[in-house]
């Protein structure tokens, strides 16, 4: 019953708190077990929310033992489906002993249940996969193996992909893999199980891999990342059909293609690396940001009167939201921010936060409106409602009014120093011309490799 009452209020959340939720393959998730979900996991909390979210069935997850505590703590957790799971990290010098959450994985298996697990052990906020534990495939093999029947055990791999983990109303793309069959598996465990076992994980860290972004180091990341700024627009125009998953297709080709010139042409890496890192040091001098400056002077002058027009008219809404909003939306950051020093905390928190300081100021706004204004019940739902809504708005009208502010601070720079606009045109000009060049090069180079730009197209 509290699984059943949290998993309906965490969807609610996750509809406000992602401004973007899609699920590429939704259809390959089973609705019944016995089915094991492996996932990435870059976001704490928010990972199995997420996940769970999307499984009509009952999900049972294993986590850290470290967790568990008082005998009411650990009924609660039960109550929340939690198993837990020692790791020698959480205890070094204790011996561990995991025969009790693989006796009641098993038995979750063996009664068709569904269980969630996170196979990197711990949450890296990050875009790559860490090493992947091979407690899922024992528990997968094992719990096939002792059953005298076939059970028909499942795994099922899915991808979390945030845009930015820690920040709300930021964009989240699921996708899902192809379920790997475990009796596949089966005859070569019998045969020799730690071989299997390892066979089986392998599998589960390749699918993983073509499911996420996955970039080797940080270097390469932050490089694909402001590859992705500037050139990932153009890159775009060069797919001809619109595809839900485009653009994940197309940052992980640039990711692909960043790996590969890294190895064969450092020094032509490097070069890149200077360049763009001269082009971003002028823009920040002058707080431009690239998105506007690769837009035309009329082009500009036209989004800014229009969107000062949208300003000035929605200003009274604005302010009305604001008013209405602005203490449920700062207390989730402030308590993310007070509880925790870690950044992968912060969006579960606020969203958790969230959940509860939203409804309890509109319930409270609502209360004294009602009180001091004696409204009808007509008048008072539609304050009600309003609420929220104007809230919504006022995200809106914040994010249009920091796209305007970028816009007239180009347009000042077009009349006061066209000069240096120009220069800084002409590098941008320059960058996406050698940033071309490299995407000719890596599909001529990799003619015939799938692992291509021309993935984007697929």
């Amino acid at each position: 019953m509290l699984y059943a009452v949290l998993k309906l209020i965490y969807r609610a959340g996750l509809f406000v708190f992602f401004r973007k939720l899609e699920v590429h393959n939704r259809a390959l998730m089973p609705d019944k077990g016995p089915l094991l979900v492996v996932s990435n996991h870059p976001n704490t909390f928010m990972d199995p929310i997420v996940t769970a979210s999307l499984l009509r069935q009952p999900v049972f997850f294993l986590a850290k033992g470290t967790v568990f505590g008082s005998k009411l703590q650990n009924w609660i957790l039960r109550q929340m489906h939690l198993i837990p799971i020692h790791r020698r990290e959480d205890n070094p010098e204790q011996a561990i002993s995991n025969e009790e959450a693989f006796a009641a994985s098993f038995q979750a298996l063996h009664q068709q249940k569904t269980l969630l697990i996170f196979p990197e052990g711990n949450s890296f906020n990050q875009r790559r996969l860490r090493k992947i534990k091979t407690g899922t495939a024992r528990i997968a093999l094992g719990a096939e193996a002792e059953s005298p029947q076939a059970l028909g055990i499942k795994i099922l791999p899915v991808g979390l992909n945030y845009s930015a983990p820690t920040r709300f109303r930021s964009d989240v793309f699921i996708n899902v893999g192809q379920p790997i069959q475990v009796a596949d598996y089966l005859a070569a465990y019998r045969q020799d199980g730690p071989a299997a076992v390892l066979a089986l994980t392998e599998e589960i860290r390749h699918r993983l891999e073509r499911l996420i972004i996955h970039t080797p180091t940080d270097e390469e990341d932050e490089l694909a990342r402001q590859v992705e700024g500037i050139y990932k627009e153009q890159l775009a125009a060069t797919v001809p059909a619109r595809l839900p998953e485009q653009d994940f297709l197309l940052t992980k080709a640039i990711v692909r293609s960043v790996s590969y010139f890294s190895q064969v042409a450092p020094e032509r890496v490097a070069a890149l690396k200077r360049d763009l890192s001269n082009y971003r040091l002028q823009l920040k001098r002058l707080h431009l940001q690239d998105a506007v400056l690769g837009k035309g002077k009329q082009e500009v002058l036209r989004q800014s009167l229009l969107s000062l027009l949208f300003l000035v008219l929605g200003l009274p809404v604005y302010l009305y939201g604001l008013l209405h909003n602005y203490l449920p939306y700062l207390i989730p950051s402030k308590i993310a921010r007070a509880v925790t020093q870690e950044e992968e905390w912060y969006a579960p928190i606020m969203l958790t936060a969230g959940i509860f300081t939203f409804p309890v100021f509109y319930l409270l706004k609502a209360w004294l409106a009602a009180e001091l204004l004696d409204l009808s019940l007509t008048w008072l739902l539609t304050y009600f409602l309003s609420l929220p809504l104007s809230g919504f708005f006022t995200l809106g009208y914040w994010n249009i009014m920091q796209k305007t502010q970028d816009n007239w601070l180009l347009l000042r720079l077009f009349f006061k120093r066209q000069d240096v606009v120009n220069k800084l045109r002409q590098q941008r000009q320059q960058l996406i011309a050698q940033l071309e060049q490299a995407r000719q090069d890596y599909l001529q180079e990799t003619e015939g490799s799938p692992n291509n730009f021309k993935d984007a197209k697929a």
